[in-house]
C-alpha cells in the first residue's frame, strides 16, 4: 500500500511529494493506532519507525489534539526537532523543551507537537498534571531505556502518570530492542508490532584470531584483522564506525588509524573554527579519522558529527554512548571491546547496548548492505560474542524501586495533587512497571518511610491522614530536585556567602555527579576543606571539593582547555558539570528568594556565572546576543566595559578585535543598542 493511500494528499509535503510503498510493519502500526489502540513497535534501526510517528502526529493534529514526542537524550531531542520541522509545511507548530524545569508548562497551549526529554516531561507533570488534557498522543522513543538506571525511572514515571491520569491518551512506544515486549505491552495496555525487517540488510559476524566468522563460515583476514574490513568498506565508498570501551582506547585507536589511512582532507576548506581542535586532533581530521566521546566539548562533538555525515571523516572511533545518541550510521560497524570496567571489575556489555551499536550498520539511501562485527580477543570472549548474536536480549525491567526515587516521586504526587493520602500513592504505583513486575504491597514500608522523611523535614504537612505540600515542598518539587538536595542547599544558606563554599555545597547535592579524585589530589583537596572549616573528609566530600575547585576555575574564566589539561579531564566533562551546577545553583537562588532575600542578588549572579563561565564584570555584556564568555572578555579587555560602550561604538572600533567580523561587529552594536533602549526606556 502506498503512503498516499492512507494519508491525506497534503501529507506528502512531509516527504517532498515522494510517494512510496509502506513497509508491512508501518501499515500495521498505523492501522492499530487509528483504531485507538496503544502500540509498541519493535523493529530494527532505520526501518521507518519515525514515519509511523509522523502519520500519528498528523492524525492527532487533525483531531485538534496535541502530541508529545519523548526522547531519552537532549542530543536526540535536537535531532528529532530538526526532523519534525518538516511538519511545518502542514501548519503543525513544533517546539522543543529540554531542561529549564522551572518553566511553567502552560507554553504547550501554543504548539501542536512538543519534543521533550523524559525528565522535562516528568517535570511538567509535577507542576501541572492538567496539561495532559491537551494531548491526544504521546510517542515514547527508545522505550527500552526504561531499564537505564539513571534515566529509566523518569521515563517510567511519565508513562505511569499517563496511564493513571488520562488513559484516553494514545501511546506509541518505539524501539529496536525489547525482548519482553509482551510484558511491557500488557503494562501499557498496548498491542505489539514486531518485525525483523531492515531497510538495509545486515551481515553480522565475529572477528577472532585473524578470521571473520559469519554464519559458521571462516574468512581469513590476516594480521591486520579488522583493519582489512575497514579498508574494504571505505574503498567501496563506505564509512566505518568502531566502538571502544573507554575514551582513552577510542583516542588511541583513532590515532593508530592515521598510520593506515590518509584521505587528505584540506583542513582549511572544512570551515572548522580556529582552535577548535588541538594539533593531534586536527591531524586526525585531515587524515579522515577522528574519535568521539563525552570528554570532547559540545562544539567539538557537533563538528565531528557534521564532518562524519558529510563524508569527510571516514573512520570514527567512539565510546558506546554514541550508539544511544545522535543518528550516525556507517556501512561497517566494529565493536572492538565487549567488556567495560565498572564497579571495580571488568564485565561484559549488555546485549541491548551491543544491538544498539550493531544497529548503526548500514546507511539508508547509501548502502545496499550493512556489516556489523564483534571482535573477540579470547575463546571466552568468542562464546560471549556468539551469545550476543544468537541469544536473547536482557528484559526491560523497572528501576523505580530505590528509596531516593520513591521519596522524590511521593513529594511530586502530593505537591501536584495527584495523590494526597497513602492509598492514592499506592494506587499510582499500581500503574507502574514496578508493580507489573513485583508485588507492590512489599513497598508499603518504603512509602511510609518517604512520608515520614518529608513530614519530618517540613516538605509536607498531615491532617487526618491527608497530606499537603508546604511552600518549601512545592518549590522543591517544581524545581525537580531531590528533597535531600533541597535540604543541603537550605543549610548552605545559613552560611556566609562565599563562591567557593557555595560551589562545594552545590556539588555535594545528590543531583550532582562529582569528578573522581585521585591520590595525587589529596593535598589540595584537604587544603580546600580546611580553608572552609569543613571537617568532612569522606569520599563524597572530597569529590565535591574537587568539583567546586574546577567550577571556580570555570566561573573565573580560566580557558576550558587549560582547566582540562590541569585536572586531566575533558572539556565536555567541564561543560556537563557546569550544566548540572547551573540548575542546582538556580535552585539555590530560588530557595534563597524564599529563605534569605539578602543573598538573592549574589545567588543570581553566581547562577549566571556558572551558566556562562564568566567573571562578575562581564555579566551584563554577555546579555548581548552572539556574545559569550570569550567574545565578552575580548570586548571588555579592549575597553568596551558596558552595554552602553558597545552600543555607542563604531563598527570599525570592534571589527579589528580577534574573532569579530565586520558583520558580527555590526550585529553586536545593534543588539547592544536594543538592550540599552530596553533598560533606559
Amino acid at each position: 500500500m502506498k503512503l498516499s493511500e492512507i494519508t491525506p494528499s497534503e501529507f506528502l509535503k512531509v516527504t517532498d511529494n515522494n510517494d512510496f510503498i509502506l513497509y508491512e510493519h508501518q501499515e500495521e502500526a498505523v492501522a492499530k493506532l487509528r483504531e485507538n489502540k496503544n502500540v509498541i513497535v519493535s523493529v530494527p534501526t532505520a526501518s521507518g519507525k519515525t514515519l509511523i510517528g509522523y502519520i500519528s502526529i498528523y492524525d492527532t493534529y487533525l483531531k485538534g489534539k496535541k502530541s508529545m514526542y519523548i526522547v531519552p537524550l537532549r542530543s536526540l531531542a535536537m535531532e528529532k526537532f530538526s526532523e519534525l520541522l518538516s511538519l511545518k509545511n502542514l501548519g503543525v507548530k513544533v517546539t522543543m523543551s529540554i531542561g529549564d524545569y522551572d518553566v511553567p508548562p502552560s507554553f504547550v497551549k501554543n504548539y501542536d507537537v512538543i519534543i521533550a526529554t523524559s525528565e522535562r516531561a516528568d517535570s511538567m507533570l509535577h507542576r501541572d498534571p492538567d496539561i495532559l488534557n491537551y494531548f491526544g498522543l504521546v510517542i515514547i522513543d527508545e522505550i527500552h531505556m526504561i531499564s537505564d538506571p539513571s534515566r529509566g525511572p523518569r521515563l517510567e514515571t511519565v508513562i505511569s502518570s499517563l496511564l493513571y491520569l488520562n488513559p484516553e491518551i494514545l501511546l506509541l512506544g518505539l524501539s529496536a530492542t525489547v525482548s519482553n515486549i509482551q510484558e511491557i505491552a500488557e503494562w501499557m495496555n498496548a498491542e505489539t508490532v514486531v518485525s525483523n525487517f531492515r531497510a538495509v540488510p545486515l551481515e553480522t559476524g565475529i572477528i577472532f584470531k585473524g578470521n571473520l566468522i559469519t554464519d559458521g563460515e571462516k574468512k581469513h583476514l590476516g594480521r591486520d584483522d579488522e583493519v582489512s574490513l575497514i579498508k574494504e568498506s571505505i574503498e567501496s565508498g563506505g564509512q566505518a564506525l568502531v566502538f571502544r570501551n573507554s575514551r582513552r582506547n577510542a583516542e588511541k585507536y583513532a590515532q593508530s588509524m592515521v598510520n593506515f589511512f590518509d584521505f587528505q582532507n584540506d583542513f582549511e576548506k572544512l570551515e572548522i573554527p580556529p582552535d577548535l581542535f588541538n594539533e593531534a586532533q586536527a591531524n586526525m581530521v585531515a587524515h579522515g579519522v577522528m574519535f568521539h566521546h563525552a570528554g570532547l566539548s559540545n562544539d567539538q562533538r557537533t563538528m565531528i558529527e557534521k564532518l562524519f555525515k558529510q563524508g569527510y571523516i571516514k573512520i570514527l572511533t567512539a565510546t558506546p554512548t554514541l550508539a544511544a545518541g545522535v543518528n550516525l550510521p556507517a556501512r561497517t560497524v566494529i565493536i572492538r571491546d565487549i567488556t567495560r570496567f565498572s564497579d571495580g571489575y571488568s564485565k561484559p556489555i549488555s546485549g541491548i547496548e551491543i544491538q544498539q551499536m550493531i544497529g548503526r550498520a548500514g546507511r539508508p539511501k547509501y548502502d545496499k548492505k550493512g556489516y556489523g562485527y564483534i571482535y573477540a580477543a579470547s575463546p571466552g570472549m568468542l562464546r560471549v560474542a556468539e551469545g550476543y548474536l544468537t541469544g536473547e536480549l536482557e528484559p526491560v525491567i523497572s528501576r523505580m524501586d530505590s528509596n531516593s526515587l520513591i521519596r522524590f516521586n511521593v513529594l511530586a504526587l502530593i505537591s501536584s495533587g495527584i495523590a494526597t493520602a497513602l492509598k492514592g500513592i499506592q494506587d499510582f504505583y499500581g500503574k507502574t512497571l514496578l508493580a507489573a513486575q513485583n508485588d507492590i504491597d512489599g513497598y508499603e514500608l518504603a512509602f511510609e518511610s518517604a512520608l515520614y522523611f518529608l513530614k519530618d523535614n517540613e516538605f509536607i504537612t498531615e491532617e487526618n491522614d491527608i497530606y499537603s505540600a508546604t511552600k518549601f515542598g512545592r518549590l522543591t518539587s517544581d524545581l525537580y530536585i531531590d528533597p535531600v538536595s533541597s535540604l543541603i542547599l537550605k543549610k548552605c544558606l545559613d552560611l556566609e556567602f562565599s563562591e567557593e563554599l557555595y560551589l562545594y555545597y552545590i556539588s555535594k547535592t545528590p543531583d550532582m555527579i562529582t569528578f573522581n579524585y585521585r591520590a595525587s589530589d589529596y593535598e589540595y583537596l584537604e587544603e580546600f576543606l580546611d580553608r572552609h572549616n569543613i571537617s568532612d573528609f569522606s569520599e563524597e566530600s572530597m569529590g565535591a571539593a574537587k568539583t567546586a575547585i574546577i567550577l571556580n576555575e570555570w566561573i573565573n574564566e580560566v580557558p576550558i582547555n587549560t582547566i582540562a589539561d590541569t585536572f586531566g579531564i575533558g572539556p565536555g566533562d567541564i561543560q556537563a558539570k557546569a550544566s548540572s551546577a547551573d540548575w542546582i545553583s538556580y535552585s539555590l537562588y530560588r530557595l534563597g528568594s524564599m529563605f534569605d532575600k539578602e543573598k538573592e542578588n549574589n545567588l543570581l549572579h553566581l547562577n549566571i556565572r556558572i551558566k556562562e563561565g564568566v567573571k562578575e564584570e562581564i555579566i551584563r555584556i554577555i546579555e548581548i546576543p552572539q556574545v559569550g564568555r570569550v567574545r565578552g572578555r575580548r570586548l571588555y579587555n579592549n575597553g568596551f566595559k558596558s552595554i552602553d560602550d558597545i552600543a555607542n561604538a563604531k563598527v570599525e572600533d570592534i571589527s579589528p578585535i580577534f574573532g569579530f567580523s565586520t558583520k558580527l561587529a555590526k550585529d553586536i552594536i545593534e543588539n547592544a543598542g536594543k538592550l540599552n533602549n530596553r533598560y533606559y526606556r
